[in-house]
């Protein structure tokens, strides 16, 4: 698949999340303290991500009194995109199965599985399907 999301790799992940994080088109400089912190990176590699992030067609840049990126891809996209295709390659394509496995290996409790009983009964309401 020739997606941008396809395309973005781990550390190329770690400055889409810095991105996501800001509040706004940000500078390199931004980039470059934050990355620096959280990852120990360098400027240059910060640099070279952001120009690959460009090319790739996930992240905007535009020249002010300096250069300042924004991204293209939401959160919500690329992860939708990733999970589909965690369960396509590891499950089979099959959902039931991740759940059931998430379940089964404790990551998920009675609570956060309320929780999920509560979100399908609101999602087959709006769909007319009547809940339980």
């Amino acid at each position: 698949m020739d997606r941008t999301e396809a395309k973005i790799t781990d550390a190329e992940l770690e400055v889409m999340g810095a991105l996501w994080s800001g509040a706004g088109p940000m500078t390199l400089s931004q980039l470059k303290d934050a990355l620096g912190r959280s990852q120990g990176w360098s400027g240059d590699t910060t640099k070279t991500l952001l120009r690959r992030l460009c090319g790739k067609g996930a992240v905007e840049q535009e020249k002010r009194e300096v250069y300042y990126y924004r991204p293209l891809v939401s959160r919500e996209e690329l992860g939708e995109y990733k999970t589909r295709r965690l369960i396509d390659k590891l499950y089979a394509g099959s959902a039931l199965d991740l759940v059931a496995s998430l379940v089964e290996h404790e990551h998920l409790d009675r609570e956060d599985v309320a929780e999920l009983r509560d979100l399908f009964d609101r999602l087959w309401e709006g769909e007319g399907g009547g809940g339980t």
